[in-house]
């Protein structure tokens, strides 16, 4: 029997190439890609958000390297702040804060009190780190607007993504001296034409021979029978001995029976969803770079991306731009209930407000909402995962990827959970 992936995004199709097997991978959407997938407007490719790529593991870099046509680009990312960019991080380029500001930062850096305090959440964790006017001025509202959480309720185990300064760094960040501690992160690889999309079709073509894809599934009911799992669908059911699940775990317990003390655990996963949206202008005051973060909670958007940064066929033949906007909120909050027109227009409002593209320049805009994009890490999510994913593995089910697992990984992370299940899976299965 083959063994049979719920759900095609990077996750699932990844696996399926690990995995020594052939296996079926059954997909809910008309098109496998999951959150790698991309969309065209106005013939311009865009993502749920630009998934480069980073550096990682070199056979889950090559792998996805070799997808498709990859391009090697030098990210320049910047904060806006009081109408200045500011290079990101924002605490190695302090020198491009008004005086005011620097002071207070560096003065508070230095002279901390907070440096050998205990941190038990993220709010603790920056003001530990950074000191209280780094944290205030920008990491405590973007981290509030980004989660839709207070960080004093972030579990600390985001920590682990952010790199701890140095005293030197911050001293030379306060001078105008740049230092090379956040270099590694700026280079990244994007496709060179198609978006994400790309990656995906190529991987795709990888796996065809050994791997049978099955789109535009709906699942009835999933259901162990005398040792083999049964996976009732609109296209018939499908049997095996092994189940990986791939897909959201808010979408899995939808088909699987369950104790009640799990359904309360999983009910207490907090999740953001997100809109995206591209627009197109005449020009714009974004200037070379890749991404801008914003973390006033008067703008609507969190982050925007120019997406002719990412090379010469994700420009529009008239030189008009091509900006993504992107908004995270949570499922029934009053963000959700906006009409689609309002989102647009306040996406407008705000870039022009701030300058960056004038409302009379746009040409055109769109918008598209995705329920799952970002894992929640409050307080008590760890605890609540590990009874979930410990369930499911007691009743001969594994998870991989991000809301599979419920861990927040970039596309290099899930190849990787990817490539370390399958190696398990295959030594253990004999497959």
């Amino acid at each position: 029997m083959k063994p049979i992936i719920i759900g095609g995004g990077i996750a699932g199709l990844s696996l399926a190439y690990f995995l020594k097997k052939n296996s079926i991978v059954l997909e809910k959407e008309k098109t496998p890609g999951g959150l790698c997938r991309s969309f065209e407007f106005n013939k311009i490719s865009y993502d749920v958000g630009p998934h480069t790529m980073f550096p990682g593991k070199e056979g889950v870099m090559k792998l996805l390297i070799s997808s498709a046509k990859t391009n090697k680009i030098k990210r320049s990312n910047k904060i806006y702040h009081k109408g200045r960019l500011i290079k990101y991080p924002f605490e190695s380029d302090l020198a491009s804060l008004d005086d005011r500001d620097r002071e207070y930062c560096l003065k508070e850096f230095l002279h901390n009190p907070y440096k050998n305090s205990r941190a038990q959440n993220m709010l603790q964790f920056f003001l530990k780190t950074f000191g209280q006017g780094i944290t205030k001025l920008h990491l405590q509202p973007y981290n509030q607007k980004v989660w839709k959480i207070s960080p004093d309720q972030l579990d600390i185990r985001l920590a682990e993504r952010i790199p701890k300064p140095l005293k030197e760094d911050i001293i030379k960040s306060a001078q105008g001296i740049e230092t090379e501690r956040h270099a590694p992160e700026f280079d990244c690889y994007y496709p060179d034409r198609g978006g994400i999309q790309e990656t995906t079709n190529g991987l795709l073509k990888i796996i065809a021979d050994k791997s049978r894809i099955v789109c535009s599934i709906k699942i009835k009911r999933i259901y162990r029978e005398n040792g083999i799992w049964q996976v009732a669908t609109n296209k018939g059911n499908f049997s095996s001995r092994l189940l990986v699940n791939c897909m959201p775990l808010h979408e899995l317990f939808k088909y699987l029976k369950a104790p009640q003390y799990i359904l309360k655990a999983l009910h207490g996963l907090k999740y953001n969803s997100i809109y995206i949206v591209p627009v197109q202008a005449k020009k714009d005051n974004i200037g070379n770079n890749l991404a801008l973060y914003f973390a006033d909670k008067d703008i609507i958007f969190n982050r925007i991306s120019k997406l002719d940064f990412l090379g010469s066929n994700y420009r529009l033949k008239n030189h008009h731009s091509t900006v993504l906007a992107e908004i995270t909120y949570r499922p029934k909050s009053y963000l959700s209930k906006l009409k689609s027109k309002e989102v647009r227009q306040r996406v407008i409002a705000g870039l022009d407000k701030l300058n960056l593209v004038k409302k009379e320049d746009v040409v055109d805009v769109a918008l598209r909402s995705f329920e799952y994009a970002y894992v929640v890490y409050d307080l008590n999510y760890k605890k609540k995962v590990d009874c979930i994913l410990k369930y499911l593995l007691s009743i001969g089910i594994y998870c991989c990827g991000r809301f599979a697992e419920f861990e927040y990984l970039n596309i290099d992370g899930v190849v990787e959970h990817s490539d370390k299940l399958a190696k398990k899976l295959n030594e253990k299965n004999n497959l």
